[in-house]
């Protein structure tokens, strides 16, 4: 891993134009003002039983939300292309999937997708890989997407919601559950109930979403770019993914990598690792880029906290937060638990905005103590809620048998995240350290053939995917050449003048950056 400057940059403002957002999930939670009971849920499900229940089970998909096509696929004519509601600039339409790839003559589902055709000399489709999980692409599209007019005028630009996601099929668990138990063993978790409430919250996912709950992995996703791909009559795209994008473009290059033309995997997650791994490299993450804003913070008179002990005021922070007393200021009668905390902190990092920051903290340390601790414990309602970013239980294993291994990582990961204490992926782990259904897609190094070269993008210092994920990734996937920003957030393309050329002139010409092109820092 590279080291850092000396000092973060004095400005952590983006250049005008540019369109950025962090990714919002399990992995990637944002804002003081989301209550616990806005977070997202996990699921898998029950296989399917075709035609003994299929009139049964189409009427509980579409109470669930679910469209279902019987024996459907991809349309000889393409997509059935509308102006969209919301940006008459843009197409959409819906392009039929299976919902078990293992049954593709079965029962479909409709994938939401939208394109904003290319304005000038038209080179083909570039593809954007929505991250999160729990990102709409169509949304992403529709109101303002990442890529720079001279992408616009050479390519049709697609974007699309994932199974599980947004307008394909969303993910739906109960909202009662989407409350988390107590995660923090030093706070009195246990491990015991974490796994029952995940099989709790599973049984709920399984009763709201359907059948496709079973199939919400990346590289089932990778299967449906494909139908879209064939759906346009392109024999080769482009692809552009971004965080949890990069997972679904890691998965296609592997299953169809003589179908991409260019593909960038920008802030990239590490596939590869076990539980263990990663949650170690996340904390170091988020050890590494917490300690920027407290350089800045110290140097820094602007900064709300300024001439304080910033790492001893965010510690006073977590243990109020494990003892229940926190509020959130945004929602007074909620409390903001370590995870929350932990969370919000990490989403300002992802800019990053470090004076937004500290004015939460500072806003945070002037709140008075609840005079009773504020936790509740998750209890089903009944009704159901979206729940997306428990995707990440389908590509991700994290084996936590019981209480003392749970005790052990959880002193490794405060070890490893220093004053931040611990990094918002210690949620993941815990909860899908208790899934009751094995991934469908689990960490493997993926094995590449026929890809063309591929471009990585990461900064230095990344808070949600670290420098090192982009390191390794490189390194085990032949052909890929990895840009790197010197400078501080999540998300590199469109960040300067430097990484947005860089992109584009591979996405246009196929050109590649020399090996070890850095841009500097904004």
């Amino acid at each position: 891993m590279q080291s850092r400057p000396a000092t973060p940059p004095a400005t952590t403002t983006p250049p005008a134009g540019t369109a950025r957002r962090a990714d919002i999930s399990f992995r990637h939670r944002i804002r003081f003002d989301a209550a616990p009971d806005d977070t997202a849920v996990l699921l898998r499900t029950t296989v399917f039983r075709p035609a003994s229940v299929l009139r049964a089970t189409i009427v509980a998909m579409l109470v669930a939300g679910v469209t279902v096509v019987v024996g459907g696929s991809a349309a000889a004519d393409g997509p059935a292309w509308q102006p969209c509601p919301e940006n008459a600039a843009a197409e959409c339409a819906t392009v039929p999937v299976p919902v078990d790839p293992g049954q593709p003559g079965g029962e479909t589902i409709g994938m939401a997708v939208a394109r904003v055709r290319a304005r000038g000399d038209r080179i083909g489709t570039l593809i954007e890989l929505p991250g999160g999980p729990g990102t709409s692409g169509v949304d992403t599209l529709l109101h303002g997407d990442r890529f720079s007019p001279e992408l616009h005028e050479r390519f049709d630009i697609v974007g699309f919601d994932p199974r599980g996601v947004g307008r394909s099929s969303p993910l739906r668990c109960d909202a009662g559950l989407t409350r988390w138990p107590d995660l923090v063993p030093d706070a009195g978790g246990s491990i015991a109930q974490i796994h029952s409430y995940a099989r709790q919250l599973a049984d709920s996912c399984r009763r709201f979403t359907g059948p496709v709950a079973d199939h919400l992995d990346s590289a089932t996703v990778a299967g449906d770019v494909d139908a879209l791909r064939k759906a346009l009559g392109e024999p080769r795209i482009s692809l552009y993914g971004r965080s949890y994008g990069t997972m679904i473009g890691q998965s296609y290059a592997e299953r169809f990598g003589d179908r991409v033309r260019a593909l960038i995997l920008d802030s990239v997650d590490d596939h590869s690792l076990d539980g263990a791994a990663f949650l170690a490299s996340e904390a170091r993450a988020g050890r590494d880029t917490f300690a920027g804003f407290v350089s800045w913070c110290d140097r820094t008179p602007a900064c709300a906290l300024h001439g304080t002990n910033v790492p001893a005021r965010y510690t006073d922070l977590f243990r109020r937060a494990e003892r229940g007393t926190l509020r959130d200021p945004a929602a007074p009668d909620r409390p903001l638990d370590a995870l929350g905390l932990s969370q919000a902190v990490t989403a300002r990092l992802y800019q990053p905005d470090w004076a937004a920051l500290g004015t939460d903290l500072r806003a945070l340390a002037d709140s008075p103590d609840s005079p009773e601790p504020l936790v509740a414990p998750p209890l089903p309602t009944g009704v159901p809620a979206s729940s997306p970013a428990y995707i990440t239980c389908s590509d991700w294993r994290f084996d936590i048998p019981g209480q003392s291994t749970w005790e052990r990582l959880w002193r490794e990961q405060n070890q490893d995240a220093g004053a931040l204490r611990a990094h918002f992926a210690w949620a993941a782990a815990s909860v899908c350290s208790g899934w009751p259904v094995p991934p469908a897609n689990p960490p493997h190094r993926p094995h590449l053939t026929g890809t063309p070269p591929i471009l990585v993008l990461n900064g230095i210092h990344d808070p949600a995917t670290p420098y090192e994920w982009a390191t390794a990734v490189t390194a085990h996937t032949p052909g890929a050449t990895l840009l790197t920003y010197d400078g501080w957030g999540h998300g590199i393309y469109g960040r300067t003048a430097c990484t947005t050329t860089a992109g584009d002139r591979y996405l246009i010409d196929l050109t590649v950056p020399p090996a070890g092109t850095r841009c500097p820092a904004a």
